[in-house]
């Protein structure tokens, strides 16, 4: 139900706010595409695998990736800056993946982890690959809390990232 976005994103405008969208609903927030300005808002998605039917197990009511894959172009087309929260990591092969195929696209990853349930992912491995492929892509990237205890001693991890162009 996306009845309440617009008319809460026009009360954010009316008083001279930014704001920034996180969402599932892939092309459903295109509707309110016309109240971002490039110069202070943000689209941001939450991505977990670029795998559609991986995604309908978990993710029942949310938009299908390339559904969300297609909107964050169409912002990012539109000058709005754009950012995807890889979380929760369900596979780290598919995180690792749905960098590389989105990064001429987004403006920012905010890196996390799975939380509140078990994992085989081996966090340090992951946290350093991920390191290592946005420091190759030149992509901005932001590593969340549950993962910094596997950063390089000394990484520099902005945690406030200006999100807007």
């Amino acid at each position: 139900n996306t009845s309440l976005s617009r008319p809460t994103i026009e009360v954010l405008i009316e008083y001279g706010l930014s704001f920034c969208v996180l969402t599932k609903g892939g092309s459903r927030s295109l509707v309110d595409l016309d109240l971002y300005r490039t110069d202070r808002d943000a689209y941001a998605c939450t991505l977990t695998s670029l795998a559609e039917l991986f995604s309908r197990r978990w993710e029942r009511d949310a938009a299908v990736p390339a559904d969300r894959i297609s909107a964050l172009k169409t912002f990012h087309n539109q000058g709005i800056y754009t950012w995807v929260s890889l979380e929760p990591v369900l596979n780290a092969e598919s995180s690792l993946r749905i960098v590389e195929q989105t990064h001429e696209f987004v403006d920012l990853y905010k890196l996390g982890k799975l939380n509140y349930q078990k994992s085989t992912i081996n966090w340090r491995d992951y946290t350093l690959r991920m390191i290592d492929l946005c420091q190759r892509l030149q992509v901005k990237h932001y590593i969340k809390h549950d993962l910094q205890p596997y950063m390089p001693e000394g990484y520099i991890n902005p945690m406030r990232v200006q999100q807007h162009h």
